[in-house]
């Protein structure tokens, strides 16, 4: 979804990323095709985008935030480890095998490099029993992850408050929400105006004088 705010423009993007304890180089590829594709159709008005972007791509936006099952879980680690973990609140041990956090870290090339993250205070959000606090008791016996996540993008134009789950028990996933404050742009059309005309006649002398010169 995006929308333009006052003279600033904002992409939200929620996605589901490919599942699997061992897909991280198929999530990384999915997030790729993502903000590589120009998949917005293409605004009349593009003096709201940065980087010389029409608006088509989602990195052509101020602000963008992605948010989602991102899906990537934690690495090398045995389920019955990764609970004692959670259980003593040793979070940063877990963090340090997270996938996302990881090829943050490591893959120069990885398009979420260019996003923040909010440092993560709460548990695994991933995967519970049903209508209970206990992580995955089916015969698979997943390891608990944090698959739900939230990223943003946007220089100084944004600032994220907080980032925190929520203990509602319909779901496998315990949701995870972010509340942000945003900086935007409000252009005075008139002064616009007259910016513009006074860069168009000074653009003309530097032509006429370039002129002279070279004759």
């Amino acid at each position: 979804m995006r929308f333009t705010l006052d003279d600033s423009s904002l992409c939200f993007v929620n996605c589901h990323l490919a599942a699997g304890q061992g897909h991280t180089s198929h999530r990384n590829t999915d997030v790729s095709a993502i903000l590589e594709a120009s998949c917005l159709p293409r605004p009349l008005q593009i003096d709201n985008f940065v980087g010389g972007g029409d608006g088509s791509m989602i990195m052509d936006h101020e602000i963008c935030i992605i948010n989602g099952d991102l899906n990537y879980r934690i690495d090398t680690m045995p389920r019955d480890t990764v609970i004692a973990a959670i259980r003593s609140n040793n979070l940063t041990k877990l963090l340090e095998r997270d996938q996302l956090v990881m090829s943050r870290r490591k893959i120069p090339s990885f398009r979420l490099r260019a996003f923040t993250e909010a440092p993560i205070t709460f548990a695994p959000t991933y995967k519970y029993d049903v209508g209970s606090d206990n992580y995955d008791s089916s015969e698979k016996k997943r390891v608990p992850a944090w698959c739900d996540r939230i990223l943003y993008r946007g220089s100084k134009c944004i600032r994220q408050l907080d980032y925190r789950r929520h203990e509602l028990r319909a779901s496998d996933h315990r949701p995870v929400s972010g509340s942000f404050v945003l900086r935007v742009r409000a252009v005075e059309a008139e002064s616009k105006a007259q910016c513009v005309l006074r860069c168009e006649e000074r653009f003309e002398q530097v032509k006429q004088r370039v002129s002279m010169d070279a004759k």
